[in-house]
């Protein structure tokens, strides 16, 4: 009986360190967005007072178990909302793992008609954990009113309602999130033709917080753009001395002009914001470090 007893005490001691060891993320208090580093990727969390979870995009193939391994550690094994902003691998690549370490509630994505795009071996493995774990799939376009609660609302600005572009990045489901007063935008890896499609609708684009699109490229940020979002912060997600060359110095020098302050996941490590009522303020941590590849 002492040994079953034992057993027993030893059990509940092991199940209690490990509940323990679970820091939880969440915050009942504030919206918390964090723009993850995945080095030459991209990846975002998002966790509202109630509790809702939205992660835009997994980073490469490479960055979805570190990705879900934070998640989970932090609490986290639901997301009520994943955003795959375009068919590009190092937004979707880490979806696989994600789909396999954590119960995903809705897909939302752009619609991309296969007559003008041939479906690569990513696109389509995501495709098929969609249809494996029978989650609800949404296919927004510019004006969609994804959520509207009391204290947020989540609207998507593009991709433009039956729209063809000729460049992937344009068909980026990009986001408004308005939470009290205060107001953030991810545009994925839209560029100027996309940016010039939002500005044309009649959607109010200003926003405190701007999620850069195509982590800084040159054809992103024009000038027109940031005239209508007039961004207060300006985050970028790129890796250390990529060879793409991101952030182009001419979308820096369109950031600095606007006046935005810049922060690069290459240079701060993961960017935390948190929104409250009445205003917002931005963290820094370079030991979330969550590129697969390194």
């Amino acid at each position: 009986m002492k040994r079953k007893l034992l057993s027993l005490i030893l059990i509940l001691s092991l199940l209690l360190a490990s509940s323990c060891s679970r820091k939880s993320i969440t915050n009942s208090e504030c919206l918390t967005v964090y723009f993850f580093d995945v080095g030459q990727a991209d990846s975002s969390l998002l966790i509202f007072p109630d509790s809702t979870t939205m992660l835009i995009d997994a980073g490469n193939r490479a960055d979805g178990e570190n990705i879900a391994e934070f998640l989970k550690h932090g609490g986290i094994d639901t997301i009520d909302y994943f955003i795959c902003t375009h068919p590009h691998e190092d937004h979707i690549g880490g979806a696989e793992n994600i789909f396999d370490s954590l119960d995903i509630k809705t897909v939302c994505m752009p619609y991309i008609d296969e007559a003008f795009y041939t479906p690569t071996s990513i696109y389509t493995s995501l495709l098929e954990s969609i249809e494996k774990e029978k989650c609800e799939t949404l296919y927004l376009t510019s004006g969609t009113i994804l959520l509207k609660k009391e204290s947020y609302s989540v609207k998507a600005t593009a991709p433009g309602d039956n729209s063809v572009y000729s460049d992937l990045n344009d068909y980026s489901l990009s986001l408004l999130i308005d939470y009290y007063t205060n107001t953030l935008l991810f545009t994925g890896d839209a560029e100027k033709t996309s940016e010039s499609e939002m500005i044309n609708t009649n959607i109010n684009l200003d926003a405190d917080i701007l999620k850069v699109g195509h982590h800084g490229s040159r054809d992103s940020s024009t000038d027109i753009f940031l005239k209508a979002v007039t961004p207060q912060v300006a985050i970028i997600s790129c890796g250390k001395d990529n060879t793409y060359g991101h952030p182009h110095t001419e979308a820096i020098s369109r950031l600095n002009d606007i006046g935005a302050t810049v922060y690069r996941t290459d240079t701060v490590g993961t960017v935390i914001a948190r929104l409250y009522d009445g205003g917002f303020n931005i963290e820094t941590d370079n030991t979330i470090e969550l590129d697969g590849n390194k």
